[in-house]
């Protein structure tokens, strides 16, 4: 399977959902080159930005999980 650059971006506007969260970036963490997360108090979210090497399919996977969980959407972009 060829991999591809993904950036994520993850908004959280229910905090009791961080931990889940958290826990879905860490079953992808072998993937994961690059994490930061934010607090944006101005809007009251949170705001992460994650850079994956993986195979497109995988990085997709991961944005659908997250946009099942209710306050947390995710959208991705592939180099």
């Amino acid at each position: 399977m060829n991999k591809e650059l993904a950036t994520l971006g993850i908004k959280i506007e229910d905090f009791t959902k961080i931990p889940e969260v958290n826990t879905l970036l860490h079953h992808f963490s072998d993937c994961i080159i690059c994490r930061m997360g934010m607090p944006y108090e101005k809007l009251g979210i949170r705001l992460i930005h994650v850079v994956m090497d993986t195979p497109s399919a995988d990085a997709m996977r991961l944005v659908e999980q997250l946009n099942a969980i209710k306050g947390v959407s995710s959208q991705t972009m592939f180099f």
